[in-house]
């Protein structure tokens, strides 16, 4: 639950394995970003982020809420469900 005034950055673990889940909501007025690490995507919709540490998610909207499966390991993460309006990077 990212519950805080300023932006709060959540990284994708380094390592994934095959059916990892990963659950986010906002709760706070900062919003969250979702983080990657080098060679990792989040695929989103019909929409992917840059691959690697440029990559990220950001909420737009302070009860957004997202859940990350892990699809390819340690590299590849796709939104499978979301609640609210997103920033892809």
């Amino acid at each position: 639950i990212a519950n805080n005034a300023g932006l709060v950055t959540l990284t994708l673990p380094a390592t994934g394995s095959l059916g990892d889940t990963i659950q986010v909501v906002g709760k706070g007025s900062g919003l969250f970003k979702i983080a990657q690490n080098a060679g990792q995507t989040i695929n989103f919709s019909s929409s992917s982020t840059t691959t690697g540490a440029s990559g990220s998610i950001t909420s737009i909207e302070q009860f957004a809420g997202l859940e990350l499966i892990c699809t390819t390991a340690n590299t590849g993460w796709t939104a499978v469900d979301s609640i609210g309006n997103f920033t892809i990077v």
